[in-house]
């Protein structure tokens, strides 16, 4: 239909595209990003090129069709002309290119096509096309046809010439001993030059240049965002190293590459080396080494020519003295720029803040740069506590050896400690450059969300004036994350100290308080945040129910539901292998319960703890086998009943924990017990069989929330469940994955349970859904 796009199936997809004249198909999806931005672009086109036929396939509804035309990625746009397959590419186009390709492919010439099909299916069967000597090898690597001499080695040598599988002439050059050496030109299919340039010794050296055409043709020029205006583009080298970068358009001027438009008038005062980035929409000098970094003075100045920061460089990183513009970035209204020394990407030394006419307004000494490794390991971050007054001396030993990150860190530490931060704010100005709020503010989150997995660059941002509190609620998340829970808990309450109003942070120490097995506090921060934010309130709080529960007799305490059918009706295992189960279970919980109370220190008490399960172990620990088995019908399973739980923190430990209680208190009550003890013989109730589908379908419907967000069990009508007091449609995406563990053991436990094939709730193939 002339201006709309056609909705193409297996039933029409013929049809519509090996009919006369020129027809677009786009390959597409609803899940793909690039797909939806791509739409009305394709759409626009459709309206605009009426006597084209515009087609769009669905992929995920159409399968078979892809699957036809072995669509690899989407968007995958295809042409055909008067039904001659003449184009495929994948990605979304812009407008501009889009048009400018549906006029080059509105121009073919359908028979040169059909002879390039033709040629291309010769070279598929290893025969050299027409205008292809047949002396000439293919080679696979580059999908080239290639001739030429060579040396009394074997190597390429003299001049050489390639061609593409459709026969067209693509590369014509030098080759010495194996190297291209000389001049070199590439063809487009029209056999209009589409590059030219030289090698030297196997290295592009001096300008390289890329020629647009009218035709079509599948040599490169207009990508990465490089508009259809520009015609020419001659990148300059140096023994194969790119120093500068052309744009132009058909007239011969100068242009920006993404829009065409004409490039800026440089600022007569500085340098002819200096280029503009348009992605900056800055004029910048920059010195490179021969592996393309950065190296020796690099200079950034605005469209007008004002400079906004220069910097000396050592094989990439900044490094020797750093300068820029500084106005309505620092406390002292009179700042306009700012001066130090850099080492390795790290401010240190002596940093000047300087008015207009560059006097000296504040001094600052930065101290000594640290890099990550000197941080991480430094006693500051340690996860031992220390009282104030230690933290302090640590403080003042850090400061006299000009270490003054760790001499902010160790104050923040003894602040916490004390709970006053009264001395910590005094470092903070004595050490520390004086910066505006909000440049502070901005400072310190850009790096922390730049660099918040590294431990120098927040100590460099905070020297440099970035927010200390900012800072140090990065350093607590880092700390958390890596394994240092008490270390974590001291910078957050300096954060908290030095920002009492920013109660987001009661959230993070939420977080810390739950490594730390802290649960009782933790529900207070929920409670306290509540009123500015109910959502993460109810996020923290859920967190904490679900990690520390109390573990008392969950099976049975609510009626079993089930939707599915052919349930069994009864346990299939014998009394003694249930016995042996059950120890094996008290077995794990004892482990973890070992485990969570090294987490403390000794005699804490811990009201989330797993009871002690002895009197199910009356001979002691049972061992915990891993063992590969071959079950009857020949299949082998792995069984794994060990526990791994080195390096887990305690919210690991806790979800274990949690897993194999429900497990453990639903294999008892299969046998008719009410209570925590061994079973003596089996007494199934009932409900037997809607407990053991119930299982397997909460452990469906928690895969399906967490991969499809609950779209499975919504088609499926099948009935939702409470984890914890939230409604599954309801729960966090992030918090899915604990119900689903606790379901997926137990429904291991019955799926062992139910059938006597099966030899161990452990084996690995009993937890699908």
């Amino acid at each position: 239909m002339a201006g709309k796009t056609v909705e193409l199936t297996q039933e029409n997809f013929e049809t519509i595209t090996q009919g006369p004249g020129l027809c677009l198909v786009d390959f597409w999806a609803e899940w793909c990003g690039p797909c939806r931005a791509f739409a009305p672009v394709f759409e626009a086109a459709a309206q605009r090129f009426s006597e084209v036929t515009f087609g769009k396939v669905d992929t995920e509804a159409q399968e078979e069709l892809a699957g036809q035309f072995e669509i690899r990625s989407i968007p995958t746009l295809m042409a055909f002309k008067d039904g001659v397959e003449v184009h495929r590419a994948s990605g979304a186009l812009s407008a501009a290119a889009l048009e400018s390709l549906v006029r080059k492919l509105s121009a073919l010439d359908v028979a040169v096509e059909k002879q390039r099909a033709a040629n291309r299916k010769l070279t598929a069967e290893g025969t050299p096309p027409p205008g292809v000597p047949p002396e000439a090898e293919w080679d696979d690597g580059d999908q080239e046809w290639a001739h030429g001499a060579t040396d009394e080695k074997g190597r390429k040598h003299g001049p050489w010439k390639f061609w593409r599988a459709d026969g067209t002439l693509c590369n014509e050059c030098i080759m010495r001993q194996g190297q291209p050496h000389g001049p070199f030109k590439r063809f487009h299919e029209s056999g209009e030059v589409s590059q030219d340039g030289t090698f030297e010794k196997g290295e592009l050296h001096g300008p390289r240049t890329w020629y647009a055409s009218d035709h079509f043709t599948t040599e490169r020029m207009h990508e990465n965002g490089v508009s259809e205006k520009v015609r020419k583009t001659v990148m300059v080298y140096e023994h194969g190293r790119v120093v500068q970068v052309l744009h132009f358009n058909g007239t011969g001027q100068r242009v920006i590459p993404s829009t065409g438009e004409p490039y800026p008038t440089r600022p007569a005062h500085l340098p002819e080396q200096a280029e503009f980035r348009e992605d900056l929409d800055q004029w910048t000098a920059v010195s490179l080494n021969s592996e393309g970094e950065r190296h020796g003075l690099c200079r950034f100045w605005d469209r007008d020519g004002k400079l906004i920061w220069e910097a000396e460089y050592d094989d990439g990183t900044r490094h020797g003295r750093y300068a820029s513009s500084a106005e309505d970035e620092y406390a002292d209204s009179r700042v306009r720029f700012d001066e130090g020394s850099v080492e390795h990407d790290y401010a240190c030394g002596t940093w000047s803040l300087l008015d207009a006419q560059r006097q000296v307004v504040l001094t600052r000494d930065l101290g000594v740069a640290q890099d990550d490794d000197a941080l991480e390991g430094s006693p500051v971050f340690s996860n031992v506590p220390r009282e104030a007054e230690a933290w302090r001396e640590l403080a003042q030993q850090a400061l006299s050896e000009r270490r003054h990150r760790e001499a902010l860190v160790a104050m923040a530490r003894a602040s916490a400690t004390a709970l006053d931060v009264q001395g910590l704010r005094e470092w903070l100005e004595r050490l520390t450059l004086p910066r505006t709020e909000q440049s502070a503010l901005s400072t310190a989150a850009q790096v922390v969300e730049e660099a918040g997995s590294s431990w120098a660059p927040m100590a460099d941002a905070l020297v440099r004036g970035g927010d200390a509190a900012t800072v140090f609620r990065g350093y607590a998340v880092l700390l958390d994350q890596s394994e240092r829970p008490r270390a974590a808990l001291d910078f957050i309450h300096a954060a908290m100290l030095l920002a009492p109003k920013r109660t987001e942070y009661l959230f993070t120490r939420g977080l810390i308080l739950v490594n730390l097995g802290l649960g009782e506090q933790v529900k207070k921060d929920a409670e306290a945040l509540a009123a500015v934010d109910p959502d993460t309130a109810r996020f923290l709080a859920t967190y904490a129910r679900a990690l520390f529960p109390r573990f008392d007799f969950w099976a049975g305490q609510e009626a079993p539901r089930c939707t599915y059918n052919g349930l069994p009706e009864r346990p299939e295992q014998e009394i003694e292998a249930i016995q042996g189960v059950v120890r094996k279970y008290a077995t794990r919980l004892q482990l973890l319960r070992a485990e969570i109370l090294q987490r403390f220190k000794p005699g804490a008490q811990v009201p989330w703890l797993p009871p002690d399960l002895s009197t199910l172990l009356a001979g002691g620990p049972v061992e915990l086998e891993q063992t590969e088995v071959e079950l009857e019908d020949g299949d082998t399973v792995e069984v794994d009943e060990t526990l791994s739980v080195k390096g887990l923190g305690l919210p690991d430990l806790a979800r274990m924990a949690r897993a194999d209680w429900s497990a453990l208190t639903w294999l008892l009550w299969a046998c008719g017990e009410r209570t925590i003890r061994m079973p003596e013989q089996i007494a199934p109730p009932a409900d037997f069989g809607l407990a053991a589908g119930q299982a397997a379908q909460r452990l469906w419907q928690c895969r399906d929330r967490r991969i499809r967000g609950g779209r499975g069990a919504q088609e499926s009508g099948s009935p939702t469940f409470a984890f914890e007091g939230v409604e599954l449609p309801e729960l966090h995406p992030n918090l899915v994955g604990i119900p689903e563990q606790q379901y997926a053991e137990t429904q291991a436990m019955f799926y062992w349970l139910t059938n006597t094939a099966h030899v161990s709730p452990w084996q690995n193939n009993l937890r699908g859904s």
